[in-house]
This record gives C-alpha cells, structure tokens and sequence, in this order.
C-alpha cells in the first residue's frame, strides 16, 4: 500500500521476510506473529522504519510474557490492542511492559476498530489530514525561513506589497516550499484584494489603526511565524534568490542578531538599514520582542530593540558579505505608502527613561513588556503544496550535547 509517497507493507508470515523488506524498503511495516515481528524488529535496527505489533487479545498478550520483552519495549514505535483488557496488563511487572500502546476498540468510535486503524494509518502517513474526530491536522516543519514584513497604507492602492509578492513568486518552488511571508497590515484604512499567490502566505491585519505601530505589527508577525529563523524587515528591502537559498542553509541564529548589507544596482555594498534583523524567534520571545510602549508615536523601537537585546546578551553582528539584500526602487510613495508625520518628539523621553533604566538597574528592566495591545484578524492563510526532501540524520538526535554548546551542531 502506498500512501502520501509512504509504502506501508502487512507482514503475515514467511521466512524470508527481512530479504523482502530490503527490496520494497517500507516505511511503515505491521505484523502479527511473535516470528515475523522478531525478523521485523532486527531489519528496523538500521533501517528508519515505524513498525506496529498487533495483539488481538488479552490472553495473547498476556502469553508472550517476558519472552518479547526486550525486542518489543525497545524496537516497536506502536502496539496495536483490539480490546483495553490486553493494554492493562501490558505495564504490569512480568508483562510486555509495551510502549505507545494503541486501544483499537474506542467507545467514542462505537468500537469500529476499522475507524480506530484508519486513524493510525492517516497519523503515520499524512501529516496533512482531517482526523477521525474531524480535527484538521496540518505540518509545517519543512518551513526553514520566515520572511515577515508590515505596512500601513493610507493612499490608494498596496502595489508596493503585491509587485514584491509576484516576484518572491517567481522563484524555485524548491524555495518557495521552505519559507514562510508573513504580511501585517497596520491598520490601514483603505480595501484591497489579497492575491492568490503559490506562496506559504499568512495575512493578517491588526483592526485598530494605531500610528507608527511598527513594534507591534512585528511582534504579531513573528508571534504566527513557524520558522525559528525569522527576517524582519519593511517593504523597502528585497532578497535575491541567492541571499534566500543561503539563508535556508544556515542553522540557528542562537543568541545572533544578524544585520544585512545592502547593494545597489553597480553592484555596490553598503552599510544594512537599522531595522533590518535576522534572528531567532525563540531569543525574540526571551526577550519580550518589541517594546509597544512606543506605539503611537514615531521612532526609537528599533534602537530601542537593538540595545535590549544586547543588554540581554544578543551579540549583533552581519551575515557573510555573500548575502546581501537590495534597496527598492519601484514602490511609488505617492501612490501606495502613508503621510504620516516623522517626528522624534514624542518617544525620546520614554527612551530615555528606559536607557536609565537599563543602564542603572539591570535584570529586565527598560522594557515595558507591553505585548499586541490590539486585536487583529487573519484575513488569508495560504499554503504553498510542493514536496521538500528531507535528508535521514541518525545521529542528529545525539549531538545534542553539542547543540548546548552551539545551536549550529
């Protein structure tokens, strides 16, 4: 049987079971005799298999005692049980002792046992799945980047979101599968249609039209981000294909805030813009993300960001010169942007109050913690359908000693 590019294989019996599976090489495997899940188990030794034992009953289980024990409590992912009698006795003292033990007879099923092994199969095989329960599962562990940008638009259309969009849109699908856009919309006061694009796309819009909540769209971004890496950074910037592709590489930021160079059309490199970051999601939350405290007002939340995280042990540095981003010259100001007045006045005395803070008191303090003090709306979440292939680690799981160490290992 083969299931979501999966081949699932019923064992029943035969000597040359383990020769068979090294030519069909299953990913999923079910026996139901003490002979073939013994010649099972030992292929599943060293090969990434998920193999299920199924007892039919209690006194069956019971029978195999202490026989199995080893070989069934170590190798076996799943332990299938067609009544709870079985399952009761199997962590007792002199009994199987099984690990995942699976009732098929469930009471909230009418114990359909063909339901209940359904459900096994569909959670083995499709991460992506309507559940028994009619539950919607879905697995987004293959996304590596999450690319999170806002705007506020107060002048006629959102062409400077949309053009940026449809180019991302060009690029691999082998790309394009592995990041995640996440687009907040500050509270503009204008409609639009929302593209369909073959892009991993989350809109979101904060209902609120709050001025220069800048550190509160980011913080709602990265809050539906389902990649640690993060890119934060407004509409001005772009990232060619060759910067994203090596982004998707990197391991972990860890304690890294990482700042961008940018490069014009010769061909130039420059110094990054100030609020361009790429960082790990989980540090952003260690550390409160943005200070909201500066909403309303212009200015001082990402100087603000920058030094609280330093404070907090971030070490901000640039990524290698080889990735770069660019400067956009299409977005027409005139036409897709906002008139909102710049002025430093208002935040430089809630900045300075919290650089004393921080500079005289320590332990957390020059933060408000002030966290998406607003209520928003998911207005498109779009999923981008294109096969990743995940390179096998056995030993990745038992570096992570190392992973203390370095977040890179």
């Amino acid at each position: 049987m083969t299931a979501a590019g999966l081949n699932a294989v019923l064992v029943e019996s035969g000597a040359a079971v383990r020769q068979l599976l090294k030519q069909i090489k299953p990913d999923l495997i079910q026996t139901f005799s003490e002979q073939d899940h013994r010649q099972v188990a030992r292929y599943a030794l060293f090969h990434p298999t998920t193999l299920l034992a199924t007892h039919l009953r209690a006194e069956e289980a019971i029978a195999a005692g202490r026989i199995n024990h080893f070989i069934y409590n170590r190798l076996t992912d799943l332990n299938l049980f067609l009544d709870p009698a079985a399952n009761s006795h199997s962590g007792s003292s002199g009994y199987l002792g099984l690990q995942n033990p699976v009732i098929l007879q469930q009471d909230s099923l009418g114990g359909d046992i063909w339901q209940m092994l359904g459900h096994v199969y569909g959670s083995l095989l499709h991460p992506e799945r309507l559940d028994v329960h009619h539950n919607i599962k879905r697995d987004f562990s293959d996304i590596k980047l999450a690319y999170i940008t806002h705007f506020y638009c107060n002048q006629q259309d959102i062409t400077s979101v949309t053009r940026l969009l449809e180019r991302y849109a060009a690029y691999p699908p082998e790309v394009r599968a592995q990041v995640q856009f996440v687009i907040v919309d500050d509270g503009s006061p204008i409609k639009y249609q929302i593209p369909e694009l073959p892009l991993n796309l989350t809109w979101i819009r904060i209902d609120q039209d709050i001025r220069w909540n800048q550190a509160g769209a980011r913080n709602l971004g990265v809050v539906y981000a389902r990649a640690d890496t993060i890119l934060m950074t407004d509409l001005d910037h772009e990232l060619p294909l060759a910067s994203m592709q090596q982004l998707l590489t990197r391991g972990s930021c860890g304690k890294r805030l990482y700042k961008m160079r940018r490069r014009d059309a010769e061909g130039k490199t420059y110094k990054g813009h100030s609020n361009f970051f790429v960082m790990s999601r989980g540090r952003f939350f260690e550390c409160h993300g943005y200070d909201e405290e500066f909403a309303g007002h212009y200015g001082a939340e990402d100087f603000r960001f920058v030094k609280y995280q330093k404070a907090r042990g971030s070490f901000q540095t640039y990524l290698p010169s080889r990735i770069y981003c660019i400067e956009r010259t299409d977005i027409d100001r005139q036409r897709s942007y906002h008139s909102l007045v710049r002025d430093l006045s208002f935040n430089s005395a809630a900045d300075s109050r919290k650089r004393r803070e921080l500079a005289h008191v320590g332990h957390g303090y020059g933060h408000s913690r002030m966290f998406l003090n607003f209520t928003w709306t998911i207005l498109s979440d779009q999923r981008f359908e294109h096969p990743v292939e995940r390179p096998r680690s056995r030993w990745w799981k038992y570096r992570s000693l190392l992973r203390q160490v370095s977040p890179r290992f």
